[in-house]
């Protein structure tokens, strides 16, 4: 009652929010003009002596340079090395997408604008807004990634898998979104066997007050629309103290998440609506020794969800809460030497609804009542030292990650009442960690061998339930000229087992085989990795990548059958109960390979051709030796990812959506304040999963093909003036029909039109 009795008080907090947004609006906007003036007028009897160089953010740099004569400059990058380092020096496979690349993608979502980078692919991101959006980096699991914000991990330990769910992230307030690809667990730690997504929000920016108000109306089918508003705010002191404000808000009116195979005549479409609230404020101090900031960032989001594939429900509904507050604090002793601390910890509530007392738009309803509130809380802390020096810099760090999570159900049928409370059990989790990271130039040996480079990399993990784990890195460069670089990656990953697949209490009334498992072991992977990058010029250059990734003890989810009895004849006998429980084991061996191009290049002075393409392979090995028999007291062992069997040997070939992917873009600027942009995606053929009811003796997950498909955009932008710029998005203009995930719909031609205001 009392988590409740928080997520009403929570939503009528952000209800009122949401009235004064638009009266908000409108009072920055007037107070900006009125400070512009007042700005315009000092300015032109009192001379500020601008930062010095070493002062000032990349992000203020790009405001206050003169681009009639702007050079180019080189992007820092902090994720892959956990200290700022130029990107051409980077071994590995990194993106980085500006806070510009951000503005001029039209995308709607941050699903929308990772799903452009090589490497990735996102289920739903093209479906109804709100749907479900899991991240699949390098073929590598939607649980197997880490998604960091300014460096703190953000996850949800109240799911069965802990995986985020990306729809809940809003794009505002970014300063840019860096992504590395590879196992990276010695520097993030559990689920960095994909990759690394690190969010960076913006800091101090130029002196006085910056606002910037954007507002999309938009809409993608009959009957739909997209109204999302942002405002943000930033208040830079003199002496290096700042203050941002930020607000953001979507609401959808969408589309029936499910495809529909009535053909009832007169009956509407079901409307799948999604509303998204996110609110944060970062105070921070930023001079040439010190980078401080204390944030707090918001969200709440609900949306109209359906039961399965081609299963509506006009009264499942999903609200979702976080609140999450991060701090950092940064000394620069000396030239050479840095302290820092960090942390953050992120509550969430997640509400599911499905009221079917609520009569659907037939007249119907099926006696059916559920309601499941699920909790989750992660606290992470880290001390890191950097000693940086000409030709080396080391990095030594560590710190603590605890998880806690609970849910609570309650489900109605046919006359029926299940119940369930894991809150007595105290679900918890602690993991220390220490890791150690040396980047050496060759030139410490001699000036000769300035052109090589190594990174090597360690870390020690203990945690509370499974004991202790290591992870490794192994990464020489060589600069072959001064354009060109060629890289090797050696290095490996872990992913924890969630606390749902730890201690989940539900048993089978037969056999009492729990579903939870305590002896569950780490997923670990090992990444090797060869790389070769080749710069023309500022605008010009192209990166190919090889890998092959391999993840031992994955963790399944299986049935388990009575023993005694034959597998052909399980299920035979209606009067007999063959069924034993399900739980989760160790099983298997999944492997991933794959080939991953990026190339960017400029067609005279008003073109820029940039495109990526991704191909991906794999398959997963099991053994019957990898059997825990005392968990399942030695009782049949059936697959649900495929309903197999597990009695000896077996490959599964192929892997469930992930498909090969491109990406082209071209764009034409015919001058400065106007550009032109077409960006062309393609996704190939692959398998999806369906429930057959046909596998084993009462079903299991089977694989169906998905068609491939083809999708063309058309982006616009024009900037009136200094402060004033539009933006239109023309989504899908071929108005293609094509499926993402079998069973749900997908988004038709939609059209966008945003207006942003910055001063």
């Amino acid at each position: 009652m009392e988590t409740i009795l928080s997520l009403h008080r929570n939503k009528t907090k952000i209800t009122v929010a949401k009235q004064i947004l638009s009266v908000l609006l409108t009072i920055l906007l007037f107070a900006s003009q009125s400070y512009a003036q007042f700005i315009q007028q000092r300015n032109r009897s009192v001379w500020t002596t601008p930062p010095k160089p070493d002062t000032v953010s990349h992000q203020e740099q790009i405001l206050e340079e003169d681009t009639s004569s702007a050079k180019h400059l080189e992007e820092l990058v902090v994720t892959a090395t956990r200290t700022e380092k130029k990107l051409d020096d980077i071994g590995r496979s990194v993106s980085v997408i500006s806070a510009d690349d951000i503005k001029n993608s039209g995308a709607n979502s941050l699903a929308e604008l990772l799903s452009l980078a090589e490497g990735i692919y996102i289920t739903g991101v093209n479906q109804n807004f709100g749907a479900n959006q899991s991240l699949f980096i390098r073929g590598a699991n939607s649980n197997q990634s880490v998604v960091l914000i300014d460096g703190i991990p953000i996850s949800d330990p109240s799911t069965p898998t802990g995986s985020l769910e990306l729809s809940e992230l809003s794009l505002s307030d970014i300063d840019r979104v860096e992504i590395v690809r590879g196992s990276h667990s010695t520097l993030y730690g559990s689920s960095a066997i994909g990759g690394v997504v690190n969010i960076i929000t913006n800091k101090k920016m130029k002196q006085g007050l910056s606002i910037n108000a954007a507002g999309t109306a938009g809409t993608f089918g009959e009957e739909t629309s997209l109204i999302s508003e942002n405002i943000g705010l930033n208040y830079t002191c003199k002496g290096g103290f700042y203050f941002r404000l930020n607000l953001d808000n979507v609401n959808v009116n969408g589309i029936d998440a499910t495809i529909d195979t009535s053909t009832i005549p007169g009956i509407q479409r079901d409307r799948d609506g999604m509303n998204r609230f996110d609110y944060g404020g970062k105070l921070g101090y930023k001079s040439n020794r010190w980078d401080i900031f204390v944030s707090k960032k918001s969200v709440e989001k609900n949306a109209d969800i359906d039961d399965r594939e081609f299963d509506d429900d006009d009264n499942y509904t999903l609200d979702f809460t976080r609140d999450m507050v991060s701090y950092s604090v940064s000394c620069k002793v000396d030239s050479g030497f840095t302290i820092s601390i960090n942390g953050g910890k992120s509550s969430l509530i997640r509400t599911s609804l499905n009221d079917s007392s609520l009569v659907d738009n037939m007249g119907n309803y099926d006696k059916n009542y559920y309601k499941g509130i699920y909790t989750g809380e992660t606290f992470t802390n880290e001390l890191q030292l950097q000693l940086k020096q000409k030709t080396f810099n080391v990095v030594l760090g560590g710190g603590s990650n605890d998880q806690t999570m609970n849910q609570q159900i309650y489900s109605y049928s046919s006359g029926f009442v299940w119940e369930s409370n894991l809150d007595s059990l105290n679900l918890a989790s602690r993991t220390n960690s220490f890791f150690l990271l040396a980047d050496l130039n060759g030139e410490i040996i001699s000036e000769k061998a300035k052109a090589f480079s190594l990174s090597l990399g360690a870390r020690s993990n203990k945690n509370n339930t499974f004991g202790s784990s290591a992870t490794y890195q192994f990464n020489p460069m060589i600069k072959i000229s001064a354009t060109s670089s060629l890289y090797i990656n050696i290095s490996s990953g872990y992913n924890a087992p969630s606390l749902y697949q730890l201690h989940s209490p539900d048993k089978d009334f037969t056999s009492s085989i729990s579903r939870g498992n305590v002896n569950l072991r780490p997923e670990t992977s090992i990444t090797k990795e060869l790389g070769v990058s080749q710069k023309i010029n500022d605008n010009t250059g192209i990166r190919i990548a090889y890998y092959r990734t391999v993840v031992s003890d994955i963790i399944e989810y299986v049935y388990l059958w009575d023993k005694n009895i034959g597998i052909d004849t399980l299920g035979n006998d209606m009067f007999r109960n063959d069924y034993r429980g399900d739980t989760y084991l160790n099983l298997g061996t999944l492997t991933t390979e794959g080939i991953e191009l990026e190339a960017h290049g400029s067609i005279g002075k008003k073109f820029l051709m940039a495109g990526n393409f991704s191909y991906l392979r794999g398959y997963q090995d099991f053994s019957a030796n990898d059997i825990d028999w005392v968990k399942t007291d030695s009782n049949h062992v059936q697959l649900y990812t495929n309903g197999a069997f597990l009695t000896n040997s077996y490959r599964a070939d192929g892997l469930t959506r992930r498909p090969v992917t491109a990406n082209i873009s071209l764009t034409y600027s015919p001058s400065s304040k106007v550009f032109f942009k077409t960006i062309c995606k393609y996704v190939s053929k692959r398998n999806d999963v369906y429930y057959d009811y046909m596998l084993g003796p009462y079903g299991a997950l089977g694989k169906t093909p998905v068609q491939a498909y083809t999708l063309v955009d058309l982006i616009s932008g024009v900037k009136f003036n200094q402060n004033v710029s539009a933006l239109l998005h023309v989504e899908n203009i071929f108005n293609v029909s094509y499926s993402e995930i079998r069973g749900f719909s997908s988004r038709g031609r939609g059209f966008y039109l945003s207006i942003n205001y910055t001063f």
